[in-house]
């Protein structure tokens, strides 16, 4: 499900089908096939660490900010906490 705490490229992303993850240098950034798995950027208020699971984990940043390591599944649910206040996955960085 499309959310709007989403960036674009995300929700795309989730959508994606594995081929096309594949083919793309820029949707599958973030997830991991084996586990399923994403790893995500997460702007947030209040004590998201609280959440931290088998299936969620959290490495909090500075100023609001966190690295949420968090199984496919559970995705939507989490986005819609109303600590979470947007969601977007990393971005591929090259150097020349």
């Amino acid at each position: 499900m499309a959310s709007q705490k989403f960036e674009n490229i995300l929700n795309l992303a989730l959508t994606a089908t594995s081929e096309e993850k594949e083919k793309s240098q820029e949707l599958a950034v973030g997830f991991s096939p084996e586990a399923r798995t994403w790893e995500l950027i997460v702007k947030y208020h209040g004590a998201l660490e609280r959440l931290e699971s088998a299936v969620i984990h959290i490495e909090p940043l500075i100023f609001g900010y966190a690295i949420v390591t968090i199984r496919e599944d559970f995705i939507d649910a989490f986005a819609e906490l109303d600590e979470v206040e947007y969601v977007e996955k990393p971005k591929s960085l090259f150097f020349q």
